[in-house]
This record gives structure tokens, sequence and C-alpha cells, in this order.
């Protein structure tokens, strides 16, 4: 797999399931929606532009981190600032970053979401998949267990990213269960 299909790969799985989240902090710090999309665009840009991601020890933290330093980047730059934007920024700079349960049922969903994208992959490229990336094998370890030559494990690698991949910028979601509330049992007198 090249280094472009590795980087694709960690920001798919890793990065790319914190978006929505991410979007709705950024909307909480005040900003516009293009300001939103200009943000998350360079927060690509730079995690794209990375060699390593060996460093990236918790990636939706590191993907706020990221956000907010951006933030102060451009603030910075222009040096006019809203006192709420201010204000904003102190509190995202001490925010729990631990998911809200809102978060927590979306990232639920968007992981199961992407499994059934892993899913609808043809058989050989699913299995060499979810080895490599489900489950963290090397490629060479993969090339072994599938009985497959590292070349082709590579190569059905970076189809399953690419499908899975197309799937998401088109929004083609396989149908999921809704999640329903729990139904809670009166008991009569």
């Amino acid at each position: 797999m090249s280094a472009h299909d590795e980087r694709l790969a960690f920001i798919g799985t890793h990065i790319l399931p914190h978006e929505a989240g991410l979007r709705q902090w950024l909307s909480r710090a005040g900003l516009s929606p293009s300001e939103r999309d200009d943000l998350v665009q360079e927060v690509y840009y730079r995690l794209l532009r990375q060699t390593s991601y060996a460093h990236i020890t918790d990636p939706r933290a590191y993907l706020y981190r990221m956000a907010r330093n951006l933030m102060l980047e451009q603030i910075r730059k222009t040096r006019v600032v809203s006192i709420t934007t201010v204000h904003n920024l102190d509190e995202l700079g001490r925010a729990d970053l631990s998911p809200t349960p809102e978060q927590a049922v979306s990232a639920r969903r968007e992981l199961s979401r992407v499994m059934a994208f892993i899913e609808s992959l043809p058989a050989r490229c699913k299995a060499v998949f979810e080895l490599r990336k489900v489950h963290g094998l090397s490629q060479a370890e993969t090339a072994a267990r599938l009985g497959l030559s590292e070349n082709v494990v590579e190569k059905e690698t970076a189809r399953g990213l690419t499908l899975i991949l197309k799937q998401v910028a088109e929004g083609d979601a396989p149908a999921l269960a809704p999640i329903q509330p729990a139904r809670t049992r009166h008991v009569g007198h």
C-alpha cells in the first residue's frame, strides 16, 4: 500500500467518523457554516501532508486540538475577534472531550455504517480489508493467513478503501435499522 493510501486509510477510519462532532463543536464556538467548512478542509489538508500518524494516540482529541489550534492561528492573523469568540475559545480549551450521549449514539451509527460498507465489499477484498484495517494485521500476516501474495493484499486493501471512501463521499448508506428508544414497562396497581 502506498503512503498516500495509508494516509487515506488512517483518515477514513480514525478521523472521518469524528467530523460531524467536530462541526457541531465548531458551531458552538460561533463559526459560520463557511468558516466551519474552511477549517475542516484545512484540517484534512494538514493531516494529508503528514508523513506519519504514529504519534497520534487519540485521533478524536488530536482532531479537535488541531482544529482549535487552527482557530487560534486564524484569530492571530486577523486580530479582529468578537468577545463571544474569545469566550467560546476559552471554553473550548477547557472542554471535556469525552463524548456526549448524542455523540456516542452518532459514533455508534457511523461505526455501523462503516461496518456495513465493509460488509458490502467483494468477498476477497472484504477479507483482506477486515484483517488489515479492523484486526490490524500487517500486510505479510494478512497474505500468509489468506494464502495471497503481499501485492494482492496491498491492491485489495487499496481497492477496499477506495470503494468505502467513494460510498462515504456519495452518502450511500446501506440500510441501517433505526435506533429505537428503550421501552419502559408500566406496572399497574
